[in-house]
């Protein structure tokens, strides 16, 4: 077929467009920029263009896939329908790929890339060949965020924005967290638990449902679960699977340790790379699923001891003399969580570099996020991502600021050059110290351009 992605350059979007490409299809797809991501694709054979024009859609495409982001108004949609070529959502696309297969779906607000990758490490290195659909860049999937697999099993991140994960059916659901975020879609937290509900039971029959048993709103969804196959992980001893006797380490190999107690039965001590009570979590739900697909502890094991983490999942980019990571946190419990995990193994100064990501999320948590911020000893700012959003007046960065100063005692710095950005850095930073860019826009190319600096 000859098909037409939409915003291609989405990370989402990415991946079904190079799923499609390796399965013969001819792609096309457009964005507003080039990137890293329509660089990749055009060397696999897609062509890409950096604009949205009506005259992209020529009379031969044969289907049009388009991300959430986009809009009835895009020239190139309007093209489709004039044209009457067929048009579907990407997730409604990802959902006829994957609803045939055994689908292991994880869902939740923060943790699900990672999640993923975990999970989909672990199904590779137990020679059962998944096809994956991740929302991250990962190492072990030479940089992409699918792979396409022979075997019955696929691992698809379920993501709720847009509600797009009522498009899937899974064998195995899990849910790693919720709150309140993607306001713009959602009317309040119980529209969000809803919507979580929902996909939970549009499992199929039979399905296994994997849930963390720390989280409130999670538990109040669990009533609302109609399977029976429930099983509960966390960090308390009421869970069916938890974590216990953790050590944290600031100089080795690994950054974490600790025990897996299942059903009261310690099968085993295991070691992280990646830090945060977060990946803990995240490698309990791993590990419950390594159970029920009886998967054997030595692989689980091997697997997630070898994880190297997720493209811009509080990932170490630099290490020499001080630590510079690139983090994707973008909402106050993601940063709140990536700061700790640091907290644990840094010796010296966090620094933290965050750039706002929408309008609607600032107006929306700038209290929260100047209180999770708080765990940085220096602030830096920068103007707000807008993203997909028109400007909200009276929302900027100051309200972060502000109420930073509130809780810390302390004044942000405001920066939005990443140049001047590097000459402030570059006069505080000191032996020993951790920097971390976080956000979900344009801040990764700021970190890239600082530890250009340092070279």
């Amino acid at each position: 077929m000859k098909i037409y992605f939409i915003g291609i350059g989405g990370i989402g979007m990415s991946g079904l467009a190079e799923y499609m490409l390796s399965e013969n299809n001819i792609v096309y797809g457009s964005d507003s920029v080039s990137s890293v991501i329509t660089d990749r694709l055009a060397e696999k054979g897609a062509i890409i263009y950096t604009k949205h024009d009506k005259n992209n859609i020529t009379d031969d495409i044969e289907l049009v896939v388009y991300s959430s982001a986009i809009n009835s108004s895009n020239p190139e949609m309007i093209a489709a329908k004039e044209k009457n070529i067929r048009t579907i959502r990407r997730a409604e696309l990802l959902g006829e790929i994957v609803n045939e297969m055994f689908l292991i779906a994880i869902s939740g607000t923060h943790g699900k890339t990672s999640t993923t990758a975990m999970i989909a490490k672990m199904l590779i290195d137990a020679e059962l060949d998944p096809t994956v659909f991740a929302g991250g860049a990962i190492d072990f999937l030479n940089n992409s965020p699918m792979r396409v697999g022979a075997g019955k099993i696929a691992v698809v991140e379920a993501d709720e924005f847009d509600r797009s994960f009522l498009t899937l059916a899974p064998d195995v659901a899990i849910v790693n967290n919720i709150e309140e975020d993607h306001l713009d879609i959602y009317k309040d937290i119980n529209d969000i638990k809803s919507g979580f509900t929902e996909f939970v039971n549009q499992s199929k029959p039979e399905s296994i449902i994997i849930i963390n048993g720390d989280d409130k709103n999670v538990l109040d969804i669990k009533k609302q679960i109609l399977a029976e196959d429930i099983t509960l992980f966390g960090m308390n001893s009421t869970d069916d699977v938890y974590a216990s006797d953790i050590e944290y380490f600031s100089t080795e190999e690994y950054t974490t340790a600790f025990n897996i107690i299942s059903n009261n039965i310690n099968r085993g001590r295991v070691y992280l790379k990646v830090p945060g009570i977060h990946n803990i979590k995240n490698s309990l739900a791993t590990y419950c699923v390594s159970e029920k697909l009886e998967i054997p502890f030595e692989i689980y094991f091997k697997s997630i001891a070898d994880f190297n983490g997720v493209k811009r999942r509080l990932e170490l980019v630099y290490k020499k003399g001080i630590k510079v990571y690139d983090d994707y946190a973008h909402h106050p419990t993601e940063i709140k969580n990536s700061l700790e995990g640091l907290r644990h193994i840094s010796s010296g100064r966090i620094i933290t570099v965050f750039q706002p990501h929408l309008y609607t999320r600032t107006r929306d948590f700038y209290k929260d996020f100047a209180e999770s911020l708080a765990l940085s000893d220096l602030l830096i700012l920068t103007e707000i991502y807008p993203a997909r959003e028109e400007k909200i007046e009276g929302v900027t960065s100051a309200l972060i600021a502000d109420e930073y100063f509130k809780v810390k005692g302390e004044k942000a710095i405001y920066e939005n050059a990443p140049d001047k950005i590097n000459l402030i850095l570059k006069d505080i930073v000191r032996d020993g110290d951790t920097i971390v860019f976080q956000g979900a826009g344009s801040i990764t190319l700021y970190c890239q351009n600082f530890v250009k600096s340092l070279f």
